[in-house]
């Protein structure tokens, strides 16, 4: 075992990426056949169905989210697993599971939120550059709108109890699952191959973007993954970056249960600067202010030190 495990320690970064892109796509697969048996309950006319369903863009909600958390816990997480049985846990940092301060939490949970206005602006600066009328604008486009679909046919709630099943699935296990992925294993590899924290991290970062195929918002979401990325790195555990990415997705999921039908119409998507009110502007300016303060405070009170002294370890 412990020659298998150095031959995929001492193979080249690259091919270690190409390695976890490959285990990730064959696990994507798996978890399709899995979230098909799961909704359809191996009932085999109704796996029929949800395949015909799943090619026009139909399925209900309860077969989305067996399909997607079949796809968060076999292809995100069961992926990073499998890798780091070939690397070996120390490899990877050990996923960085251990206990933050809780300091490192309340930053997280101020970032996920003071990204609101960064977000907003970015999207649509990131929409303008891909040049609207063009074939790239137009395939981005289609992209966007099958996701919105699907977003609005997820957050559309008529009781309370549908709340829950949807949290967990929208951001409790890509908070985890994705985290785990991107920032627990993915993010290591790439420090270790460039010798570069910052290259590291916003690597990572844009590979996260582009896995969402919503091209749109791949700047935002690029930031949002940096985000996540420098919280790993500056207090040394996963679990900040978990919290911060179920605020995110969290927060999406409550507004449209508490707003309704309005807030999907309407907030899904940067509204008009022109129709903004005054309370938009200053709720936007000290989300700015906080966000300016809790990055400095997470460069101040944090330290990359104990991350690159755990990826120091071979294992």
């Amino acid at each position: 075992m412990s020659f298998i495990r150095n031959a995929f320690q001492t193979m080249h970064p690259a091919a270690q990426v190409v390695m976890l892109s490959c285990i990730v796509m064959t696990f994507m697969a798996l978890a399709a056949g899995v979230g098909v048996l799961w909704a359809s309950g191996g009932d085999a006319a109704k796996m029929q169905t949800l395949m015909q369903q799943g090619a026009t863009g139909e399925l209900d909600r309860s077969a989305v989210l067996a399909m997607n958390n079949a796809n968060q816990l076999m292809a995100f997480l069961g992926a990073s697993l499998a890798f780091a049985a070939l690397v070996g846990m120390a490899f990877l940092g050990r996923f960085f599971l251990h206990a933050p301060a809780l300091k490192m939490l309340g930053l997280a949970v101020v970032i996920a939120l003071g990204m609101s206005p960064v977000l907003d602006f970015t999207y649509r600066l990131n929409e303008w550059a891909l040049v609207p009328g063009s074939d790239l604008h137009q395939w981005a486009g289609a992209l966007e709108a099958q996701a919105m679909v699907l977003t609005k046919a997820l957050l559309a709630f008529s009781g309370t109890s549908e709340v829950w099943a949807v949290l967990f699935s929208v951001a409790v296990l890509p908070a985890l699952c994705e985290e785990w992925l991107f920032r627990g294993t993915l993010q290591p590899i790439l420090v270790r191959a460039t010798g570069n924290i910052h290259v590291g991290i916003w690597a990572s970062a844009a590979l996260f973007s582009a896995i969402h195929m919503q091209f749109f918002g791949f700047v935002p979401r690029m930031l949002l993954g940096a985000g996540f990325g420098y919280l790993v790195v500056y207090s040394g555990s996963l679990w900040p970056a978990v919290l911060g990415h179920f605020v995110n997705n969290a927060g999406v999921v409550i507004a449209a249960w508490w707003m309704g039908s309005t807030w999907l119409e309407e907030g899904l998507e940067p509204q008009p600067l022109s129709s903004w009110a005054w309370s938009d502007w200053g709720t936007a300016l000290v989300a700015l202010v906080a966000l300016v303060w809790a990055l400095g405070k997470l460069r101040r009170d944090g330290s990359p030190t104990g991350y690159l002294d755990a990826l120091s370890k071979e294992g």
